[in-house]
């Protein structure tokens, strides 16, 4: 049994992906929930730098329990996605003895004996930004408060030119701040479980499109 940080064992899925944060696991869980295809297990790793970590679990749970077949690993972007990405992977590499990683975004590694690897980055492939870009991409067609965001963006003369990653987090907490009377601190978290986020939103097709084609790749290597 995977014991590894006292991590229930996957038996059944096929795809395993982990994510960066709490906020990204509930937005993953409920986009497959909202769009019925969540054949899939989701773990948080706390931080991208606690990747190698639940890497290792999951390659424990798969010598154990010969699942999950294919990993895929969600982060934010950031700034610089080409630079995050090859830091990921080489974070990754550290520390098993998997032979072959992505060589970019959203392609699927194989390995002999070993779950495949593939990484994924939010919102795009090659994009900056993170989870709050594409939540905000959704929040934002309450026109009012995003036009009044936009005027406090500006009025600062700072936030509209924040580095992308930023930008969007800061629009993310006014957005949640102006809709929640009793207390404006409420986490993205809380937000994404508690209220009626639009997970049907074509803005998030783009990420529907890449988990389930995630979930054919993981279906042809246990099949392989």
């Amino acid at each position: 049994m995977n014991n590894q940080n006292n991590i229930p064992p996957i038996e059944k899925e096929d795809l395993l992906i982990i994510c960066e944060g709490e906020a990204d696991e509930v937005f993953l869980k409920k986009l497959g929930e909202k769009n019925q295809f969540n054949e899939y297990v989701v773990w948080s790793a706390d931080g991208r730098d606690k990747f190698p970590e639940k890497f290792k679990a999951a390659i424990a749970n798969f010598k154990d329990h010969k699942k999950s077949h294919l990993i895929l690993f969600i982060a934010d972007a950031g700034n610089e996605p080409n630079r995050t990405f090859k830091e990921i992977v080489n974070q990754l590499k550290k520390i098993t003895k998997v032979s072959n990683f992505p060589k970019s975004c959203c392609k699927v590694a194989s390995n002999k004996g070993y779950p495949a690897v593939k990484i994924h980055l939010l919102p795009d492939c090659n994009e900056p930004g993170a989870l709050e870009t594409l939540c905000y991409s959704v929040m934002k067609e309450n026109q009012q408060i995003a036009e009044c965001i936009e005027k406090f963006a500006n009025c600062t003369n700072t936030i509209k030119d924040w580095p992308i990653e930023r930008r969007d987090k800061a629009y993310v907490q006014c957005f949640i701040a102006s809709t929640n009377q009793e207390d404006p601190n409420k986490s993205l978290r809380f937000y994404l479980t508690n209220t009626s986020f639009k997970f049907d939103h074509d803005a998030l097709k783009p990420l529907v499109k890449v988990i389930k084609n995630s979930l054919m790749a993981a279906k042809e290597q246990a099949n392989g």
